[in-house]
């Protein structure tokens, strides 16, 4: 009796264990097999869009230019739902709090952005900031729900 409850104490504390599981690390060689081709595409097709794009002419082409980018983006999109059905439910459920609190702020940026555009504050390149700031809270409350 005494060996097989030793035995379940030793079971219990590796299952205790922080480190990723062969499963979460397959998951995450997965995510990033799909996810950094996109990013590198994303990269390299956003510098010859600033490179050759012409932003400042008056082509027609540069407004096709500045969509190019926008085609590993939806491959990075694809690549996040991907993994988001490959996690398990405690995961997918971190996953989903920072997306879902990254949402909400980047909805809140983009409203007080638009009603500062309307009373006529000027800022280069909001769509990025709005972007830039969805994205930091998204990783920051996903760290944080983690560590819960």
């Amino acid at each position: 009796m005494a060996g097989g409850v030793r035995q379940a104490r030793v079971m219990t504390s590796n299952l205790d264990t922080r480190a990723a599981s062969a499963g979460d690390r397959r998951r995450t060689r997965a995510y990033l097999a799909e996810f950094v081709p996109g990013i590198v595409a994303y990269v390299l097709l956003l510098s010859a869009a600033l490179l050759w794009g012409g932003f400042d002419g008056t082509s027609p082409t540069r407004f096709a230019w500045a969509l190019l980018p926008v085609l590993p983006m939806i491959w990075i999109a694809i690549a996040v739902l991907r993994h988001l059905h490959r996690l398990d439910e405690y995961q997918r459920t971190r996953t989903l709090t920072g997306l879902g609190a990254g949402f909400a702020v980047a909805m809140l940026a983009s409203i007080a952005l638009g009603i500062l555009q309307s009373a006529g504050f000027e800022l280069e390149g909001s769509g990025f900031w709005i972007y830039g700031i969805g994205m930091a809270t998204w990783g920051v409350s996903a760290a944080v729900a983690g560590r819960r």
